[in-house]
């Protein structure tokens, strides 16, 4: 009976949605956890008051991921929200996994290995709402229609899901780029097991190109949107030629992939030995899986370590295999839940101390503002939101104005663009003391210190929690 029950899939949802609340309930109600997430937040909730990405507020990011964060705020302006929906999109795709593992191994062994998948998530900075947390299960569900349609297409049947599958896939494209590859991967598999009906024809090339148009279809039209509105060439840049001129600081990017690997490493093992055990045609697919998402990783070779987490996917997958060898999968379970919550453990009163650091900025902030604009210089973007303060520059996320690895990356010129700012006689300044993220913007950090030095008046340095840090942030008030 109890067998039974956990076969039914919306059972097996509810199980990892406890497992994933679980690993995530101290984080609920953070307002601060990761500045990426945080940045996605407020520009979503921006959109609600007529920002538009890449022209009043500027990224590199495809607009999906924009698009998703506008939908969040939607329900809530509160990050609790974000958090939700991706404790949600976690457990969905930890469900994912479940569902294409459970394939070719046992229920215990699937079920474990999408366990694995919420276990590890945090030891790569997926506690909260990084971009692939949220890819990641567009690519998944592609994935999981697709392994399912294999039987049919070599048969020369093209089922419905398939063309659902490239959909998906392609939206997973317009919340990361690198997606791309995992995409192109889940295409050309499609497309060879249709080849291997035998039917290898013109139609069947013609069946794939209309497969990938369906992939490419939300991203065009996204770019549609924004040509019909007149702003191409800032689209573009954004999303093709910044990405070009932002090279790689390799010192940084390279001490980033060994702390990778070493987050890495208690888990590939698992999945090495399982894919030994998986029956040729399941190890075949978690590899090319595999191989695909370490060239999604390699495509953009900054290797913050929440960039690993595609990877992450296909490697439960091909640990099931392993998970599945009864106490010796139960033992292999055990030992990542020992290192996933000494590597991370939880932090009862985190969220507590880090909303009242950002509520005591807040409160700051509205104090001590003179007449000009809020400048959040390297600090937390969401207190433009939550002080109800304009975006002064479209340059809001931190590292845009302060790292110099993002000098005049976007459009706009960042020397020029904090010196139109600072003429408009900022009447705060946010700032962090030192700044956060290396090697600093040295131009543009000289010309608000010095502002700060004449204008304004040091009013309190906030001790500011992150995640896995604690910031000061400076607050500069009284300006004139």
């Amino acid at each position: 009976m109890q067998t039974t029950l956990l076969r039914h899939p919306a059972i097996q949802f509810a199980l990892l949605l406890l497992v994933a609340a679980v690993l995530r309930w101290d984080t609920f109600g953070d307002p601060n956890m990761h500045g990426d997430e945080v940045f996605y937040q407020t520009v979503g909730v921006a959109m609600h008051h007529g920002a538009l990405p890449y022209i009043d507020v500027w990224d590199r990011k495809p607009f999906g991921l924009f698009a998703l964060s506008w939908l969040i705020a939607a329900f809530s302006y509160d990050m609790l929200a974000f958090q939700i929906a991706a404790a949600l999109f976690a457990t969905g795709t930890a469900w994912a996994i479940t569902a294409m593992a459970r394939c070719w191994t046992s229920l215990t062994g699937a079920l474990l290995a999408g366990a694995a998948y919420l276990l590890w998530l945090p030891v790569l900075q997926g506690f909260g709402g990084q971009s692939p947390v949220f890819y990641n299960l567009f690519i998944a569900l592609a994935a999981l229609l697709v392994l399912r349609a294999l039987p049919e297409l070599r048969e020369g049947r093209v089922p419905p899901a398939v063309y659902a599958a490239m959909l998906l896939a392609g939206y997973g494209i317009t919340i990361k780029t690198s997606a791309l590859f995992e995409a192109a991967f889940l295409g050309l598999l499609a497309t060879w097991a249709l080849c291997k009906s035998g039917t290898c024809t013109r139609q069947t090339f013609r069946t794939a190109a209309l497969w990938a148009a369906i992939g490419a279809a939300p991203a065009l039209l996204f770019a549609g949107a924004y040509a019909a509105m007149g702003h191409w060439g800032e689209y573009w840049h954004a999303m093709v030629t910044s990405n070009i001129n932002k090279p790689p600081h390799w010192p940084t990017s390279l001490a980033r992939l060994k702390f990778m690997a070493l987050a890495l490493a208690p888990i590939a093992p698992f999945a090495l030995i399982g894919l030994l055990w998986l029956e040729a045609e399941a190890r075949r697919f978690a590899l090319l899986w595999l191989l695909a998402a370490l060239l999604g990783l390699a495509a953009v070779p900054n290797f913050y370590l929440h960039y690993a987490l595609p990877i992450l996917v296909p490697l439960c997958i091909a640990a099931s295999a392993l998970f599945a060898r009864g106490v010796l999968g139960i033992a292999a379970i055990g030992f990542l839940a020992f290192l996933s919550l000494t590597i991370a453990p939880f932090q009862p009163d985190h969220a507590a101390q880090s909303r009242a650091a950002i509520d005591r900025l807040e409160t700051l902030v509205r104090e001590n503002k003179g007449a000009g604009p809020l400048l959040l210089y390297d600090a937390p973007p969401q207190l433009y939101i939550r002080t109800g303060e304009p975006f002064p520059t479209p340059l809001v996320f931190p590292t845009h104005l302060a790292h110099e690895i993002e000098k005049d990356v976007s459009h706009l010129s960042t020397l020029a663009e904090t010196q139109r700012v600072l003429a408009l006689m900022p009447g705060a300044v946010v700032m962090a003391r030192p700044l956060r993220n290396g090697p600093e913007n040295r131009e543009t950090h000289r010309l608000v210190l010095a502002y700060v030095g004449l204008h304004c008046r040091l009013i309190e340095i906030v001790p500011t929690l992150e995640r896995q840090r604690t910031d000061q942030i400076a607050v500069w008030g009284a300006c004139k």
